[in-house]
Order: C-alpha cells, then sequence, then structure tokens
C-alpha cells in the first residue's frame, strides 16, 4: 500500500483531528490501521495450504481473519484517496486534461503494476530455484503453468500475494475517470460492488478479486471525502461499532453464509478504525511502526516466510508443539526481514526504494 505521505496530528482519537483545508498531515490513525491490517496479513500467510494435524485453532483464526483483513486495506488505500484527492486536475482545458490522464496512468503502473508483475516473475524464479532444495508451497509443473497463472488463469497466480496492486491499480484509475469527473455516482457504485460480493466471477485476470473488494475501496473514497464525519461517528460510536464486529465475527464461525461473511467485512471497518484512532491517540509505537513498513511487508513477507519455513522443515516439521514455535517465528519472519530489506535496499539502490515505501 502506498499512501501520500502524511505529519503528525495532535493528540486526542487521532481519528478525530481533522486537518485545515488543503493540509496534508499525516493521518497517525490510518498509519496505525495499516499496522494492524499487514500484521494479521502476516499471521495468515503463516500456514498457506494444510494445517497441521491438531492445530485448528489456526484454521479458525485464518478463516476469520480473511472474512475481513483485505476489506479493511481496501477501505484504507480507498480513505487516503478520497481525502487526498490526489492526482485531481481543476484544468478545464482538454488538452491538459490528456496530459494529466497520460501522467496519471503511468505513474500509477510504475508505483503499482511494474512491482506486482516483477514481484510475481521473482516468485515465479524462486519457487523453481529452491524446490529443488526445500519445500515449497503452490508450484507449478512448467513455467508456461506459471506465467499463465501470473497473467491469465490467475485463481493459481503464484502472485496472489501481492495482488492487492493490481487491483488498487484497476481502483485508481476509476477514481480518476469516473469518480473525478462524475463524483455524483459514487453512492452507486458502492451499492454495485457490495451485490458484486455476492456473485461469484471466473478467476480470469484477477476480476474476481477486484470486484469482490471494489465496494471497501469506494466506501472508503467515500469516508475519506468525509474525515470529519467519519472521526465524530468513530468519536460516539466506536465502541458499539467493536462490540458489533465481535458479534458478527462469532457468527460467521457457525454460520457459513456470505451475507454474514460481508457483513463482518463492513463491520470490520468502524471497529478496526476506532481500535487505530484509540491506538494513535496513545501514541503506541507497535502498529505505527508496522504501518510505516506496510509496502515492504507486504510485499517480502511471504517470500521471508517461505525461505524460514523451507530451510526451517530441513531441520524439523512443524508437527506437534513444534508448530507453535513456527507460528511465532515465521510471524517475526513475515514482519521484521522485509523491514530489513528496505532498509538495505534504501542504503544500496535508493532509486529502488521507493517501489518499496
Amino acid at each position: 500500500m502506498s499512501p501520500p505521505a502524511i505529519a503528525a496530528e495532535e493528540r486526542r482519537p487521532a481519528a478525530a483531528a481533522v486537518p485545515a483545508a488543503g493540509a496534508r498531515a499525516r493521518l497517525l490513525d490510518i498509519d496505525t490501521a495499516k499496522g494492524i491490517g499487514i500484521v494479521l496479513v502476516v499471521v495468515g500467510h503463516v500456514v498457506s495450504q494444510q494445517v497441521p494435524a491438531g492445530h485448528d485453532w489456526y484454521q479458525y483464526l485464518k478463516t476469520a481473519i480473511y472474512l475481513f483483513h483485505m476489506p479493511f486495506f481496501m477501505y484504507l488505500s480507498g480513505y487516503v484517496l478520497g481525502y487526498a484527492g490526489s492526482d485531481r486536475s481543476d484544468r478545464s482545458d482538454r488538452s491538459d486534461r490528456s496530459e494529466g490522464a497520460v501522467r496519471f496512468i503511468a505513474r500509477r503502473a510504475d508505483r503499482l503494476l511494474l512491482p506486482f508483475f516483477a514481484f510475481g516473475l521473482i516468485i515465479i524464479a524462486g519457487k523453481m530455484v529452491f524446490s529443488q532444495i526445500i519445500h515449497v508451497d503452490n508450484t507449478q509443473d512448467s513455467l508456461l503453468a506459471y506465467l499463465d497463472g501470473l497473467f491469465v488463469h490467475t485463481s493459481r497466480s503464484p502472485a496472489t500475494s501481492v495482488w492487492y496492486l493490481y487491483a488498487a491499480f484497476v481502483y485508481a484509475l476509476v477514481f480518476r475517470f469516473v469518480v473525478v469527473p462524475f463524483p455524483r455516482i459514487l453512492p452507486a457504485l458502492i451499492v454495485l460492488g457490495l451485490v458484486l460480493t455476492q456473485i461469484e466471477v471466473e478467476s480470469l485476470l484477477y476480476a474476481d478479486r477486484v470486484l469482490r473488494h471494489a465496494a471497501f475501496f469506494f466506501i472508503g473514497i467515500w469516508l475519506g471525502q468525509r474525515r470529519g464525519l467519519m472521526a465524530e461517528l468513530l468519536e460516539r460510536r466506536g465502541w458499539l461499532a467493536v462490540a458489533l464486529f465481535a458479534v458478527l465475527l462469532t457468527a460467521a464461525q457457525w454460520l457459513a453464509n456470505p451475507l454474514i461473511g460481508l457483513a463482518v467485512a463492513l463491520a470490520a471497518i468502524p471497529a478496526l478504525h476506532f481500535a487505530a484512532a484509540r491506538l494513535a491517540a496513545a501514541n503506541d509505537p507497535v502498529f505505527l511502526f508496522f504501518g510505516r513498513y506496510t509496502m515492504a511487508i507486504y510485499l517480502f513477507n511471504t517470500i521471508c516466510i517461505g525461505l524460514v519455513k523451507g530451510f526451517g522443515f530441513l531441520v524439523v516439521k512443524w508437527d506437534g508443539n513444534a508448530f507453535y514455535v513456527y507460528v511465532v517465528v515465521l510471524t517475526l519472519a513475515g514482519l521484521f526481514l522485509p523491514v530489513l530489506i528496505r532498509l538495505v535496499v534504501e542504503r544500496l539502490t535508493p532509486p529502488l526504494a521507493r517501489y518499496i515505501t
């Protein structure tokens, strides 16, 4: 995730702090929220396929996380874009607008599509090489099968761990070329997106993932444009939102219903945003730290987890009590090794560092 740079806000619930018109202060509640989201992502990536026998608790945990963690990330992306109004052109001259559109597409493609496909190819190369040495999850029979999964039949994409970048590019185009010129269409896009969450779409060109999460991005835009309203609602009803989220999340464990899953994802938005605002107001350093390294962690966490897991299996499998140790070690590897990678890249190759910051 790559929101615009934003500076510290005053020390009240961060969601309640609204900068003056035209200001672009750093939203500490959003940075903290990203930290919460990325920790959930890493925990969910510890096991990519079969959970070891006797550890159904992790499967329940992962299932719960996957109900809301990516919808929440999409909400945050839309929120920042809606709040910042980035890349909006107020010029009336048609040629200027065309140039602005071209620059917008080029910059977003460079910032999102390039790292998406680059990491997809890196993951393919890594799987092909390391599968000859250590255990590797989700392998394919040939390079052609890998490439087909990356570009076309994306249900078996090797880059599913970074598909967000592809979706964010598509959403950014919709924002620039639909929402900006026709702002009144935004509520209709939200409603359409909510309907699409309940429709099965074929996994071609990541269409299923893009359409399934679009509503949360558009909700984020709408609320980002109304940050003051969101802050007021969280201040008055934040704990109620948390309680509702907890109830729905518990119900979803017993009732496997798509509508309940959607309700959980929607309830997670105010609940987690409220939690992030409270943590930011309390100057919590943990989630704020991870929030500021979100992009690096997002890009590298599965690679780091996979390598640590693969080499660890050469020593001891994760059956029995060893799995508890693996959960801790792999979570830490997925969180801190990407931070180390980013620091090294920033020092050695600054031009490449912008893709992981």
